[in-house]
């Protein structure tokens, strides 16, 4: 709907630019757009006269306006993008819909990447992005976690419908609860990035969305797993709720999002969502867990970006080993407020403060008290975001005003700490054929309650620094570049390395060093491929124990895909996952292909920790 008001919008002004009077064509517009109704910026839009060649480009809405007197034809160029010649008709703008290919375009996968692959799990398909480990466990909670160039064993902060998911007892981001084919988006930001966030997020921060515009996938499949999806609404408002089913877990969850515009170019943005999660894969590990979120955000464009944001959410789950069950419970509220100024030189500012509070409750352990707690997080940064053509830059800091209360005794002191992290990211010529990605910054962690108050889980005086008022947190500085190739038309590959120096209430160095390209083979075929060893030598605060058990982990993708343009789809996967810490060698599939012009069938296969997963069924485009 929303590309067919932008083609009548183009033949309208198209009829005004054009000059009866004449039969010549003095002046070509347009717009460009790909096969997904996205505009293409940056096209090069090009046509013989009879004074010779002239060439224009389109803008970043991907229209284009061409003075060029006797042209019937235009030649369209692009990156990632076959040439293309497009007739033009006197008095009528160019409409073009040029095919890219979607494996160049972006590391992540894309939405119709999310929607044809067999995962039940998203971090599965996360994972699929170059420098992403995944390490998958057979334990009950947290479950999976992923890090960005495998720089935090603890995993990255996941950001799910703008809320952040962190259990802040555990200090872990679960992605347990989210049922299959539910999320459309999936993006996953530099741990350089992390002093715009604070803990957690030196494993980088991924964020997740199930609303994406243009979008609107129902989905039904059975099989090993029973998944059910169903979304409705406009561009300005949606609900969806899904539900996933196998013999070893349950999940489900339902979403909202609305849009309210407000004069003066304002709007107000209000989410919420709740999803429940079982494991009941053996007595040993029986798991019920659930989350709840609300957020809202505020802009105003003309008042340099203003943007106010608030966020309340609440989780929790209950573990039983045979007859002992260990229960969480969390919650958190926060508050930001932010400015962005326009222009290829634009600074930002923010300023933001969230509370969690959490109760641990190991019901197992005969006499040890319960511990509940409060972190309370305040942030403040600024910093510089350049565009120019032959580079970007941003450069930042963020401080932080970190406090601990609470406890498992009364009486216990508060505890305070207070710190600066540094970020400077460049790319140079991010678009010709060689560009370089340099970053240096710095990251933190923070003990988790149990490590804060010194919780060892036998008798009460494993409580012994229970009085102690210092915060024994981690720092970390990072020092990274990536250097990439493109032809422009189906090769695109890269080099990374990374090397993270840890100091604080543990100490080690991590590096990481990997390789990734995707190459269009032919017009319908694309092998997306990548391979990253990580060496960390940090211990895992408050144990001693190294991460991935004392081996230096090799992860790696192959990724073929065969897709005929709405036709027949075909994705096979063969990875090198780490699976309770082991290398996890693995293939999956799947395909799909059209039953009409919006409903499509589809058939895919995963393995996963060990067992073979197969569903079919039927997934349905809305709009």
């Amino acid at each position: 709907m929303k590309f067919s008001l932008v083609a009548a919008s183009a033949l309208f002004a198209g009829s005004l630019l054009f000059a009866p009077a004449s039969a010549q064509v003095s002046l070509v517009v347009g717009s460009v757009r790909d096969q997904h109704g996205v505009p293409i910026a940056g096209a090069t839009i090009s046509a013989s006269t009879t004074q010779g060649r002239v060439s224009t480009t389109t803008d970043r809405v991907g229209t284009f306006a061409l003075e060029a007197p006797g042209v019937d034809s235009v030649s369209i160029t692009c990156r990632y993008c076959p040439a293309t010649v497009v007739s033009v008709r006197f008095g009528q703008p160019v409409v073009a819909i040029i095919r890219r290919y979607d494996a160049l375009i972006g590391d992540s996968p894309s939405p119709d990447d999310l929607a044809n692959l067999p995962y039940a799990h998203v971090e599965s398909a996360v994972a699929l992005r170059p420098f992403t480990l995944l390490q998958q466990s057979s334990g009950a909670y947290p479950g999976s976690l992923l890090s960005d160039r495998g720089l935090s064993p603890s995993g990255s902060l996941l950001i799910d419908n703008g809320a952040p998911v962190y259990d802040v007892v555990a200090g872990q981001s679960p992605y347990l609860m989210i049922p299959a084919d539910y999320q459309q988006s999936a993006k996953v930001d530099s741990a350089a990035n992390a002093f715009l966030y604070g803990d957690q997020a030196g494993g980088g921060i991924v964020e997740l969305q199930p609303f994406v515009s243009g979008y609107s996938a129902q989905v039904g499949t059975l099989g090993s797993d029973a998944i059910l999806r169903a979304q409705a609404g406009t561009d300005a408002d949606e609900v969806v709720a899904g539900s996933s089913n196998s013999d070893q877990e349950l999940s489900q969850r339902a979403d909202l999002s609305t849009t309210w515009q407000l004069p003066a170019d304002q709007s107000i943005d209000v989410a919420g969502g709740s999803e429940q999660g079982r494991e009941y894969s053996s007595a040993a590990t029986l798991l019920a867990s659930s989350f709840s979120f609300a957020d809202a955000d505020f802009t105003d464009p003309r008042a340099l970006n203003l943007t106010l944001s608030s966020v309340v959410d609440r989780g929790s789950y209950v573990a039983s080993g045979d007859e002992y069950p260990t229960s969480t419970v969390w919650s958190d509220s926060g508050f930001g407020a932010s400015i962005h100024s326009n222009g290829s030189v634009a600074g930002f500012a923010d300023l933001a403060v969230r509370s969690s509070t959490g109760l641990y409750d190991a019901q197992e352990l005969e006499g040890v008290p319960s511990l509940a707690a409060t972190l309370v997080q305040s942030r403040a940064d600024v910093g510089v975001d350049v565009s120019e053509p032959d580079y970007t830059l941003r450069a930042g800091i963020g401080t932080f005003w970190i406090g601990y209360a609470g406890g498992p005794y009364p009486g216990v002191p508060s505890a305070h700490a207070q710190l600066a992290v540094p970020s400077l990211q460049a790319q140079l010529f991010p678009n010709g054929k060689w560009s370089a990605s340099l970053e240096g910054s710095g990251s933190f962690a923070l003990p988790t309650f149990l490590a804060q108050y010194e919780y060892a889980g036998y008798d009460n005086s494993t409580y012994a620094g229970y009085d102690d008022s210092t915060i024994e947190f981690t720092r970390s500085s990072l020092w990274s570049g990536q250097l990439s190739y493109t032809d422009d038309s189906r090769l695109r590959c890269s080099f990374e390395e990374a090397s993270e120096d840890v100091r604080g209430a543990t100490s080690g160095t991590i590096t990481s060093a990997g390789l990734s390209a995707a190459w269009q083979i032919a017009p319908l075929i694309a092998l997306r491929a990548w391979t990253m060893h990580v060496t960390d030598t940090a211990p895992i605060y408050p144990s001693t124990l190294t991460p991935y058990l004392g081996i230096a982990p090799t992860v790696n993708a192959l990724w073929l895909t065969y897709d005929n343009g709405g036709a027949l789809r075909i994705d096979a996967i063969y990875r090198r996952d780490l699976l309770d810490n082991d290398p996890f060698y693995h293939f999956d599939a799947a395909v799909s292909g059209p039953v009409s012009e919006r409903l499509r069938w589809y058939a895919g296969t995963e393995d996963w920790m060990h067992r073979t997963f197969v569903n079919a069924g039927l997934r349905f485009a809305a709009r």
